[in-house]
């Protein structure tokens, strides 16, 4: 089955998993809203977040064609070369935890303005969620093993078992130990979807050998690590800096930036569940077989699927902003004034997502085509442009100069990996040139819309049920065209 045929099966099970997924942060505005607990408990998920984004992005990246290569040509290595890496991860994601909670007190004392009870609560929200981390690490290296085993669709679904026991557990727990059960729940669904993708391995006759013991192949890993690893750090640094920066405005805006955060990152897992998923799998497996003119191939016809496709969905999410932002969160302790916050600020997140889901694919081309040191250099070049942006951003815009500073840095980043890409695929140009212009039109809708009417505030608006005809148009049209043979 192609590449494109199974990322649109595995459309509806991510939709439905993202949907589940994204009933935790629901859960957490309706029980918590936008305060002080709200706030502690965002800033100390930054870190284990941090952790997450490396294991999802450096580790389970980097670890892909060498596993697919052992499976080509030596599948009797694999438990231990899986289990090796699984061990040397979690011992590394324990140090850094560990780290990262011991300077965690001097940090919010210098650089933020949480009152004292309030940064009390983040330290321990942050040392209940090592445990987080450890699984996190260790368990990416569990899905990659899956996901060039072929099971993608039981990875896809994953997000709705770890869903169903966060939130069970979560609210079991809230009674009697409050706030904390925010940290219990969390990691009790990080063991049981680590259990799950060990059994989905094991279906594919793989069961890992837990060993400290380094395969030649792990310390490949290590050395193609040091630059990704590097790279992605930075990056994801970039997570912990706008909760920083967040951290020393008025009390709720680190909440505020996660809400609209969690809403922003909706296209960009339902990609790294799908499209994004298959596709690395598959270019792996075909470097691995010594077919590298198709892997490119399959390259460039990914990026101009995810250019067509995705940017009717971001068009329609900006033009309904404020109507998904009520209908996502405002409930119980979210109020109405909670939601227009969230949604100004989500406003300025969404024009850089585009050009970050085609970043993600970049990365992970670079990858198989080993141009490893670009993603250290284009990580420094990140965390500081960032860091810079919300510097400048957020003394006359606060929040939103936040945000504002987070898509022009995905602007840059993504940019700059496409055209080092250039040389390695070789654009289909009708091809692009169609993506190119249904991503056009798309982005003139969302435009003409705000400059015209504004962003609709209610749902029964005509103006937005008239955008949303456009935009399913638009995302029909562009995948029966765009998945149509193309020449140049």
């Amino acid at each position: 089955m192609g590449v494109g045929r199974t990322s649109l099966l595995l459309v509806p099970v991510a939709l439905a998993s993202r949907g589940a997924a994204f009933l935790v942060p629901l859960a957490v505005a309706a029980w918590f809203g936008i305060g002080a607990v709200t706030d502690a408990w965002f800033w100390a998920l930054a870190f284990p977040t941090f952790a997450l984004v490396l294991a999802g992005t450096a580790l389970g990246t980097t670890a892909t064609p060498p596993m697919a290569e052992i499976r080509e040509t030596a599948p009797e290595r694999l438990p231990k070369f899986i289990g090796g890496l699984m061990v040397w991860s979690a011992l590394f994601a324990l140090s850094l935890g560990v780290l990262m909670c011991l300077l965690a007190p001097s940090y919010l004392d210098r650089f933020s303005s949480f009152n004292e009870d309030t940064a009390d609560m983040a330290i321990i929200f942050l040392w209940e969620l090592v445990p987080f981390a450890v699984l996190t690490a260790s368990g990416a290296v569990l899905r990659a093993g899956c996901e060039v085993g072929g099971r993608f669709y039981g990875v896809a679904a994953t997000p709705v078992i770890r869903a169903a026991v966060v939130l069970a557990v979560t609210w079991l727990a809230l009674v009697p130990i409050g706030p904390h059960a925010l940290a219990l729940g969390l990691v009790v669904g990080e063991l049981v979807q680590f259990l799950w993708w060990a059994w989905l391995l094991a279906q594919t006759g793989v069961r890992p050998t837990p060993t400290f013991t380094i395969d030649p192949a792990v310390r490949q890993v290590g050395r193609d690590l040091a630059p990704i690893l590097g790279g992605e750090m930075l990056v994801a640094l970039n997570l912990i800096v706008d909760k920083g920066f967040a951290a020393m405005l008025t009390e709720g805006s680190v909440s505020t930036l996660e809400y609209a955060d969690r809403a922003r990152v909706i296209p960009q897992t339902l990609l790294q569940s799908s499209l994004a998923m298959v596709a690395f799998a598959a270019w792996s497996n075909l470097r691995a077989q010594g077919d590298l003119e198709r892997a490119r191939g399959a390259v460039d016809q990914a990026l101009r699927w995810t250019l067509a496709l995705s940017t009717p969905v971001l068009a329609g999410m900006f033009i309904g902003r404020f109507v998904l932002t009520e209908l996502m969160f405002q409930r119980g302790a979210f109020t109405p004034e909670d939601t227009l916050a969230t949604a100004s600020v989500l406003g300025w997140y969404l024009p850089g997502i585009l050009p970050n889901l085609l970043g993600i694919l970049a990365v992970r081309a670079h990858i198989v085509e080993r141009n490893l040191t670009i993603i250290f250099w284009l990580g420094v070049v990140s965390v500081m442009c960032n860091g810079a942006l919300n510097a400048l951003l957020m003394t006359s815009m606060g929040l939103e100069g936040l945000a504002l500073s987070t898509t022009l840095n995905m602007l840059v980043v993504p940019a700059l990996y496409l055209i080092a890409l250039k040389p390695y695929v070789r654009p289909d140009v009708r091809g692009w040139l169609l993506a190119g212009g249904f991503s056009a039109v798309g982005i003139a809708t969302a435009v003409i819309v705000e400059v015209v009417f504004g962003a609709p505030t209610e749902l029964l608006d005509p103006v937005l049920w008239g955008a949303a005809v456009i935009c399913f148009t638009l995302l029909g049209l562009g995948w029966r065209v765009t998945s149509r043979p193309q020449s140049s």
